[in-house]
Formats: C-alpha cells, structure tokens, sequence
C-alpha cells in the first residue's frame, strides 16, 4: 500500500524537490540579464537588495525600536510603579523581534531568485565556477532552514555562497561553519573573490586568530594568500563567518566571562550553514565544550595509582544463565566495551587496596582515590596509543574518533587525561574546574535559523528532526553515479581478512587501479602498511601520526597505480581526482627541489610525506629490536611478579578477615552511622560492637601488650570505656544526650588511633601465640617480602628494553623535529621570491596538467577509484563517507568492505551466530562467506549501535535542557547587568529580601515579641548591614513583625544612602556592577561542581525505583535555587560591608577581575580573584573527602550557630 501510495504521488522528497524547481528556472531566466551586467552593477545590486529590505520592514522596525527605547528608560528609573512592566515589555520585544524576522524572509524569499543569480554570475567572472541547477537546488533548501544532502565531489563549498550572500543582506551577520581550521581558512579564499566582487565582507576565524578577505593584502605565507589579520570582534562584524565549532562555541563561552558588553565579540547568533552537518552535530554532539581553570588538586596522586594499574591482571565476566546466579568473574578487572568501561573484580579490589596501603576502597573517605583508580584502569584498558591519542612532543594528543585528525589543546576531563599522561609517562598537567559550558546541540539551538549540508544525512533524519526540527532533503547528482558497491565478505579471523585485503590491493595494483584502503585506527593503518611492504607495494599512509602531509596524500590518491591508506576520510575536505591533482603535485615538486639546496640534508630531493613515514619507520624498527633482544630478559621476571603478588593479595585478604580487623570495620561503620543519624536503637549497636571489638583487641594485646606504655594504654580503655557509658546513657534516654556521645567519640578516636599505630609497631618486632591473627600476620609479611624482591627483580630486568624505547623515541622527535623545520623554512624562502619562481611553477604545472590528464584516461579505462573498507564502522554514514570518495561527477569507481568475526562491530555486539555457523559449515582458513545472514548481521550491530550512539545524545540533551534553562538565566542576568549603568534599585531590593529573610529565622508571629532571638537579629544585620540596630527595651515588647521589618528597612535605605554620600554615586555605581558580577560567575562555576557530582550518582536513583531524570530535575531547581538566595545575600553582604576610599581603586579592581587569556579542555580560562571586603564572611566551607557530611539541620560548620540550611547551605 506503502509503495503504491509513493508510485502515485512520490516521496516525501521527490515532492518537496517539485516545489523547488520551478525556483530555479526563474534563476535561470534571470541569467542572460545578469551576465549584460558590469561589476559595478552588480556589485550595485547588492545594495539596492538592502535597501527593498529595509524599506519593506521599516514598520516592524519603528516598532521593536519604540519598545527598545521603553525598557531603556524602564532599566534607569529609580523606582517603578508597576513591577509586572518589566516582563510584559520583554515579551512584546520578543514578539516584535519575531514579527521583524518573519518580515525579512518574506522579502529574502521574494529577491531570492535574482540575488542566486547575482551570485552564480560573480563566480563564473571570479573564481571560473558556474553554479549547476542541483547547486541552486541546494542554496535554496539552505535558505529554507533545512539539510541539504549531496554526495561527494557535488561542489557543496560553492552551493553555500549563495544562501550565505542571501541572509547576509539583513546585516545580522551569517556564519558557515565547518570541521576544521584549515577549511575555514581555504574557503574563505576560495569564495571571498565571489563576496568581495558584491561588496560583502567575509571573515575567518581560527583558532587564536581572525582574518578578513582582503585580496590587496601582501603576505608572504602563500597559505594566508588574501587574508587580513583582524581582531576577534571585527570578524564577528564582517556580513558572513567562517569558522569551525569549536571556535563559535567557545567565543559563546568566553563572551559571557567578560566584564563589558564592549569586549563581547559576538553578535546574536541569527543564520547558520553547518557544513558535514551530520559530523558535528551527531557524532561531535556527544562531546560538551568545556572552559576550564586549573584545579588546586596535586599531580602526584596520579603518579602513584599508575604504578599499581599495570600489576592488574585482566579477566572476564561470564553471565549465568540463570538470572539468580551471580556471573563469574576472573582476573582482576573486566571490561565492557559496548560502555567503554573496566570493572574491578573482588580480587581486583583486594589487590589494590594492598597495594595502595589502604583498607576499605569503597569507604567514602577514599571515594576520591576509588574515582581514580577506575580513571587510571580506563586508561590502561580502554584507552589506546596511536588509536584514541599519540604521544607528541612530550604531549598526549587526542586523535579525533570520527576524522583521524589530532586535536591538540583538548584534553579529556575527569582525570582522565591525567591519568593517560602519567601511562605514557610524560609531564602530567594539573585537573582542570568548568567555568563554563555547553553542549554542541544547545549552542546551534540558539540560531534564529539553523542548515547544514553533507553527503551523509539521510540515515540520521529522525535524529535531525527530533533534536534540532531539521529536515533532510536529499539533492540528485548533476551527473548519475556508476560506482559500484560490491557485497561485503567475512572471515573468521582478522588476519585472514587483512591478508584478504592485500590481495585485493595486489591485483587493482596490477591493473593500474588506484586504490583507497579505509582503516579505523592509526594501529590497523600501520598494520596493514607492514603487510604491503612485504609485498613490495609502493604505498601512502595518511593518520594522525603524518597528518601534516595529508594534503599531499590526498593529491596522489588518484592517481595510476597509487595506493593510500587513510584513517577515517570524514571532513577530509579534499576531493580525490582520477589521474592526480596537478597543483599539489606542481607545489610538492617545488618544494622538493627547494629542499635539494638545503645543505647536509640526506633526505633532501624525497617526498615530505616519504621521509615522515621514513622516520616512523625507523623507530617502530628501533622499538621492535629492543622487544626482541630484551623480552626473553624480563618476561620470566614478570610473569613471578604477577604470581608473588597474587599470593600477597590473598595473604592481605587472610589478614584483613582476622578477627580484630573484622571488629574494628564493624565499629567504624556503626559510628559512621551515629554521626548522621543518632537513635536509641543505634546507640545500643554501637555499644554492643565496642564491646566486641574491646574483646578482640584484648586478643592482640596478649601479643604486643607489653610493647605499649602503660599510660597509652591507660588513656585507651578509659576513653573506651567512657565511650561505652556515653552509649549506654544515650540508648536508656533516646538519645537525647547526644553531646557526650559526641565528646566521648572524639577522645575515644584519638586514643584508638594512638593504640593502633602501637599495635603495628609492636606486631613487627614480636612472634606471636598462634592467634588467627598472629598467623595470618606471619604468612603476611612472608609473602610481602617474597613480592618486594620480585618486583625488584622485573624492574632491573625491564630497564634496559624501557631504556632503549626511550632513547629511539628521543631520537625520532628530534629527527622529525629538524625535517619539518627545515621545510618550513624553504616554504618561507620560496615565498620570498614569488615572482622569480612563477616561470619554474608554470612549467612543472604544466607537466603535471599533461600527466595527470594522461593517466585519468588510464585510471578510468582500469575501473576509476577502488574503495577498500577493513572494518564496518559504528555508524552507517561514516561507511557512506569513505565510499562516497569515489564515484564523484560521474567518474567510475567501485567499493567493498571486507570484515572479519575479531572486528570490534562484530564481537562486541554480537557474532556467537555467525561464528558457530561459520564453524559447522567447515569452512577453511582464508575462506570467506557471503551470505545474507552476514549482511543482516552487519546491518543489525550497526542499527544496535546508532540506536545505542542516539540514545547517549538524547540523554546528554534531556539533562542538559535543565542547565540550559539555568545559563540562559544566569547569561541573560549577567548582560542585564552589564548593559545596565545604575543598579542601585536591584542591590535595595536584594537587601530587602535578604533582610526579610533575617527577620523571619530569628522572629515568630505566633510567640510574643520578648521571646524572639532580639541578640542574633542586631549580630546578623550587623554582620550583613555592617550597622548594629538598637531598640528599647520598650520597643522589644510591642514591635510587630511588620513593623520591626519597616524599621530595619528604614535603617538599611539610611545607611545605603550615607555610604552613597561617602564613596559618592558614580564610584558606587561602579563597585554595585563589579560586585554582582564577580559574585555571579563565582556562585555559577561552584554550582556548574555541584551539577556535575548531581549527574555522576544520579543513575543510581534508578535502584530506588525512581526516575533518574525527575528526580535531577528537581534536585537542579534546589541548587539552582539556593544559587540565586545565596547571590543576594553574598552580593548584600559585600557591597554593605565593603570599604574603598578612592575612585583608583574600584578601577584597579576591576582591572584585576577581567578573565586572563583562557586555557580550555578544548583550551581553558584563568579563575578572577575574588573582591577583598572589610568584614567579609569566610567563604562556604569545602566538603573534604574524608569528612561527614553536614546535614542541613546541623549547625554549620562557619561557626555562625545558625542552622546549615539557613547559613552557608540556603
């Protein structure tokens, strides 16, 4: 019924695509006049599309602009009559900013034919392009607000311009983003002639510099060609943007750290085009943009946990079948890798807790050291060099998942980074604190209008149009694609699939067939590049590892006979030519011959991507050379290592469940208990287990008794035995006395502390009686000594291999180091003579235009490009993008994917199956199978995987909607203050609720007036106000609390209005505005800690049956609740109390507060200092890992004898 319905009327697309074609046949109408045009007419164009938009909104405009100009006025007023005004304007502002929108795409949508004509004729006289009716096609779904898939090699850079040219006639500004720095900067150059010629201005922005398209502009670097530096700000300004998304997020970030509406450098954020859309908002969607500031945390710590991680033994968890049995685990850790998790068995656990020195890893006093340990087990397990990071330059690199690209400057945060870099062993750079963040997704939703274009967009449109309300549409060809996509085949192991791969790649080698061979990891790309040099295979390999040869590589992928392996060709930005690309070539060559001068240089007249790959080589060599000589060495030391120190972990677990250490857990735990719920029933467990573990120690003193003084042991059983009695008391009175337990229970710690430490001592210097705990102590110092020597052995045996590593990986640093320099310097020479070698380029390029057009012919005559897949990715769109290099514009090409049952797709989700069929089919070593369960198989782990990839970022969105309700609050109250020159009523109203607030804690309508907390009412206004309010005796017998409220505001407005007088307004305006903002952004990045930890444990509520994401919901409203009481009360107390006697000093203050250059986790920010006040309360006391926490009826911890719900935790 389905298919009938669609034979009738089409799809869905086919039918949208109808609606649009007859747009484009009024552009092509338009073209013959359009060309008749001079430059100065059109360039004239564009200015009179400007002014039909301005006149045709000029209405919308008075409009927004006379309720504007109203809450200008209503932001300075003194007073206001009408508290409701305020939010009734803000929505009519809204409302007419919509009407003004709609208007100005009506007219957009009315001029759009012409102006794509303008467009198509500016780039056929400048850059030699003609824009195909498909391209047009494109440009007009862009300017709908939709997707716009169009496959590889359809010109997508070219179909941008004229939507961008379009939405930039309304002056709001429109920005393309794209993947990288390097297509940022490239396109601008390549598109800025078609903008420049139509007098609109183009921008790039990169990281940590802007440039504008100027083509009078003389450089010398021939890769910034037409590039102006300019500030950040102006780039912003320019009529359209270039930049990646990182770039756009972070100056997002970083603009609402900054203390002036004038030093923002972002304008609204009106119209985007996002080019490999489903790039960067699915696959980079799950990663939050971060700043960050360093933490105070010391790096040691993650030194130390490393030097454990590697003792672990791995093992594995088999589930039972029965779901009341408990799965069997072996080893000391598991790994999950559908979550990318390790999991610590029991074993694990024991063995770490020895080797740390510590007794209980789950005790919420080592919850810090357990987070870290499970950091360092996840960099070890999961995390792998030269597949998730490279070590450069002394710098763990992470290579980007989904492009192959590094992405230096971007760490990876809790801990995480951290604890890679102590694995690798390189400096260890210190935890980093959010400041700020946001999510890709949440940032693109704040567009007015959001498009985006790739060649892989269609398997993701529900995701699209759930998250983001964007449509797909898919744009035909402008030629019909012949490649051919052969079936995929499987085998058993994976080295029968990659010798399967280099056979393929031997035989399109003979014929002359270029091939492209798709790994997805920088290991399997290396991997694959030994096997082919076996082989005698002349090849190129483009991974993170050589990234700085990729455009090179790309160059001659197409080439006769050439063959390339490349890690992921997402957002490669390079299209592959059949027959090669003659520039690149011509500039290589240039180069090349550049080099030859270049004194003492033996690699002088070779490729620069051959002589980096050279190099690497080299050391893998060097590596490999000292594994063999030096293994045979220390394996055997290793492999006694490993055993001395399982027999010590069991040792240490004898020891542990002796019965002292049984005790004194149980009493541990039973206090830890009374301190936050102190019951009569407790109290008689608690008394109950001191007296057996008063009992157990009697056991042990029969040890090491006499080797403990008297008096020691006499402070010990009198605090015991005081504890004892205090416990008792407490459980015959229900607990009512709790204050002798508590002053009981702090002698009794000290004293057992004191004991205990006695006990260790004396256990080392005595033999026992055969106690179980003597014993288990013996067999625990034996097997500790028989580790020690061990592991002493393995370390003597292993250094010399650690040694040689290290020596080999110095020496291809500097090697490398020195060859990229020297060609960076001949780059620079050879753009100091441009016009001496125009004539020598011309003649290579005119050689290489003559070869590559020769060898197209025979490229296309052998089948075109040959795509080679080693392994089915997660998604089906990063498959599509690999295949999608060849077959472009119509050229011939073929794909195929080959795979085996050891791939991660396979395993991890699923190939039992297909193994035990593969198994009972008997099938030979090196045999594939092509069958349709495979291709079922494939397809079904795939759709497992994106529905499981779909699910992370519909979580991440559903928990960061609730933040992002909060910042945009916290962001807008912050510019309201910014934008604001007198804040004056704000603070009165702050200290109005603040003192409300006093009034109701220390008042009671109900009670009579002499009976209220008189004392603490005139310590806290004194301590909040700086001003100690007195009252008769009188007074205190017949104020109401209305009243006593009226007249401390009366007070509160007096001393406000004296201190005004004193500082005088202007210096106080300007204290009130930084004193807000300083007071804002310290409360925010606190909150932004205290969300985190919400979202690290809130999955655990599901055991309690309650919905996880409800349940953070309400918990963030509390906290952000508590944030906005305690911003008044911080911002009251500070500007009250404060004392600045000159003008010079608010401005060096304020100084002192703007953010210095920001360092994130994809760079970060430096944390302003907080303003020095006379009489400032301490700041909220941090909650140490080991200390109890303080329940909000407790008194606080500042010593304020306020309750902590009503002090420093309101």
């Amino acid at each position: 019924m389905l298919n009938l319905f669609k034979k009738l009327f089409g799809t869905k697309n086919e039918r949208e695509l109808k609606k649009l074609w007859p747009v484009v046949e009024r552009i092509n109408a338009l073209e013959e006049s359009v060309a008749a045009l001079s430059n100065t007419q059109l360039r004239d164009k564009t200015e009179a599309f400007r002014q039909r938009i301005q006149d045709d909104t000029a209405s919308e405009r008075r409009e927004l602009e006379t309720l504007l100009a109203r809450q200008r006025e209503l932001a300075e007023a003194t007073s206001v009559d009408d508290p409701e005004e305020g939010q009734r304007l803000r929505d009519e502002i809204e409302a007419a900013q919509k009407r003004l929108r709609e208007a100005e795409q009506a007219v957009l949508w009315e001029i759009l034919p012409e102006a794509f004509a303008v467009v198509r004729e500016a780039s056929k006289r400048t850059i030699g392009l003609r824009h195909y009716d498909v391209q047009l096609l494109g440009g007009i779904v862009l300017h709908r607000g939709a997707i716009a898939e169009m496959k590889t090699g359809e010109g997508k850079t070219l179909v941008a311009t004229a939507p961008l040219y379009l939405n930039a006639l309304t002056g709001r500004g429109c920005h393309l983003v794209t993947v990288n720095d390097y297509l940022a900067r490239r396109d601008v150059q390549w598109m800025g002639p078609i903008y420049h010629l139509l007098g609109v201005s183009v921008a790039s922005i990169v990281h940590e510099a802007s440039y504008l398209y100027d083509p009078t502009y003389v450089v010398r670097d021939y890769r910034f060609i037409g590039l102006r530096p300019i500030e950040r700000k102006e780039a912003y300004l320019a009529d359209i943007t270039y930049g990646t998304n990182h770039e756009f997020g972070f100056d997002y970030l970083r603009d609402n750290m900054k203390f002036s509406l004038d030093e923002y450098v972002q304008r609204e954020l009106q119209y985007a085009i996002v080019d490999e859309v489903d790039n960067i908002l699915i696959d980079e969607a799950r990663t939050p943009l971060i700043i960050s500031g360093p933490s105070e945390e010391s790096t040691e710590k993650y030194e130390r946990i490393n030097r454990i991680i590697p003792r672990l033994q791995r093992g594995e968890r088999k589930e039972k079948r029965s779901p009341d049995e408990r799965p069997e685990e072996t080893g000391d850790y598991w790994v999950d890798e559908k979550a990318r998790t390790a999991v610590l068995t029991e074993q694990g656990i024991a063995k770490v807790e020895r080797l740390l020195g510590i007794t209980n890893l789950y005790d919420p006093r080592h919850i810090d050291i357990l987070h870290h340990v499970n950091q360092a087990l996840k960099a070890h397990a999961i995390f792998r060099r030269d597949v998730d990071y490279i070590v450069k330059d002394g710098q763990v690199i992470i290579v980007d998942e989904f492009t192959g690209r590094l992405m230096p400057g971007r760490r990876w945060s809790d801990g995480l980074h951290q604890a890679v870099e102590a694995k690798e062993g390189v400096p260890i750079e210190r935890e980093n604190q959010t400041l700020a963040t946001i999510t890709i997704q949440n940032y693109f939703r704040m567009y007015k209008k959001l498009a985006g274009m790739t060649g892989t967009a269609d398997t993701e449109a529900v995701e699209f149009k759930k998250i983001y309300n964007l449509d797909v549409v898919v744009i035909p060809p402008n030629k019909p694609m012949i490649r051919i996509d052969y079936p995929d085949v499987v085998y058993k192991t994976e080295r029968e699939k990659f010798n399967a791969v280099v056979e393929q790649v031997v035989e399109c080698h003979e014929r002359g067939q270029p091939v492209l061979v798709g790994t997805v990891s920088v290991e399997k790309s290396e991997r694959l590049s030994k096997l082919l040099k076996q082989r005698g295979i002349k090849h190129n390999v483009l991974n993170a590892v050589n990234h700085e040869a990729e455009a090179n590589i790309i160059a001659q992928a197409g080439r006769y006979k050439a063959v390339t392996i490349a890690t992921n060709m997402a957002g490669r930005g390079t299209d592959i030519l059949l027959g090669g690309n003659p520039e690149f070539l011509a500039r290589a060559d240039m180069e090349n011959e550049w080099l030859q001068r270049a004194q003492g240089l033996p690699e002088a007249g070779q490729r620069y991507e051959d002589v980096l790959q050279k190099l690497r080589d080299a050391y893998d060599e060097a590596v490999e050379r000292a594994r063999k000589q030096y293994e045979p060495l220390w394996k055997p030391f290793e492999e006694k290592q490993a055993d001395a120190l399982h027999r010590l972990t069991e040792a240490h677990r004898a020891f542990l469940e002796a019965r002292f250490w049984k005790e004194r857990r149980a009493l541990l735990e039973r206090l830890a208990q009374w301190r936050t719920e102190a019951t009569a029933n407790l109290a008689e467990a608690c008394q109950t287990q001191v007296h057996a573990y008063a009992e157990a120690l009697q056991e042990v003193d029969r040890v090491c008794g006499p080797f403990f003084d008297e008096e020691g042991q006499g402070r010990f059983l009198r605090s015991l035995e005081e504890l004892q009695a205090a416990l008792a008391e407490a459980s015959g009175n229900g607990a009512s006395n709790g204050s002798r337990v508590q002053a009981a229970l702090a002698q009794f710690e000290r004293a057992r502390a004191d004991y205990e430490r006695a006990i260790q001592k004396a256990l080392t210097q005595v033999e026992g009686d055969g106690s179980d705990f003597e014993e288990a102590r013996r067999i625990y110092e034996e097997t500790e000594r028989e580790f020690r020597e061990a592991e002493a052995a393995y370390l003597e045996h292993r250094k010399p291999y650690e040694e040689a590593v290290a020596k080999a990986q110095q020496e291809y640093e500097e090697k490398r180091r020195k060859y990229t320099k020297v060609v960076e310097d001949v780059r620079e020479e050879m753009e100091k003579a441009p016009d001496t070698l125009r004539t020598r380029y011309e003649e290579i390029l005119a050689h290489y235009r003559e070869l590559c057009a020769q060898e197209r012919e025979k490229v296309v005559a052998a089948g075109g490009l040959m795509i080679i897949g080693t392994e089915r990715h997660e998604s089906r769109r990063i498959d599509n993008q690999l295949r999608g290099r060849a077959g472009r514009q119509g050229d011939p090409g073929a794909s195929r994917f080959f795979l085996s049952l050891e791939d991660d797709l396979l395993r991890i989700f699923g190939a039992e199956r297909i193994q035990g069929l593969m198994t009972r089919l008997g099938m030979e070593e090196g045999e594939p199978i092509e069958h349709r369960l495979i291709s079922r198989a494939v397809a079904n782990a795939q759709a497992k995987v994106e529905a499981h990839n779909f699910d992370i970022r519909k979580h991440l969105i559903e928990y960061d909607d609730v933040m992002n309700q909060q910042r945009e609050i916290i962001y807008g109250r912050r510019r309201e203050i910014l934008a604001r020159q007198n804040l004056k009523r704000d603070i009165l109203e702050m200290a109005e609720n603040v003192l409300l607030e006093i009034v109701a804690q220390y008042t009671d309508k109900d009670a009579p007036p002499l009976d209220w907390d008189w004392q603490a009412i005139e310590d806290t206004v004194y301590k909040v106000f700086a001003f100690r309010p007195s009252f008769s005796a009188e007074e205190r017998q017949q104020l109401s609390v209305s009243e006593l409220e009226g007249r401390l505001l009366d007070m509160v407005h007096q001393h406000y209005e004296a201190k005004e007088q004193l500082f005088t307004p202007p210096v106080l305006r300007h204290l009130e505005k930084i004193v807000l903002l300083q007071t804002l952004d310290t409360l925010w990045k606190d909150h932004l800690l205290s969300m985190d930890h919400l979202k690290e444990g809130i999955g655990l509520r599901g055991y309690a049956q309650q919905n996880p994401l409800q349940v953070y919901k309400k918990e963030a409203f509390e906290l952000f609740e508590a944030l906005m009481q305690q911003f008044e009360r911080d911002v009251v107390e500070k500007i009250f109390t404060v004392q600045i006697a000159r003008e010079e000093d608010v401005e060096q203050l304020e100084r002192q507060r703007r953010p210095q250059p920001a360092r994130m986790v994809m760079s970060g920010g430096g944390m302003a200092p907080t303003l020095a006040a006379g009489a400032n309360r301490p700041n909220r006391p941090a909650q140490q890992p080991g200390a109890a926490k303080v329940r909000r009826n407790d008194p606080c911890p500042c010593g304020s004898g306020k309750k902590y719900k009503k002090c420093h935790g309101a």
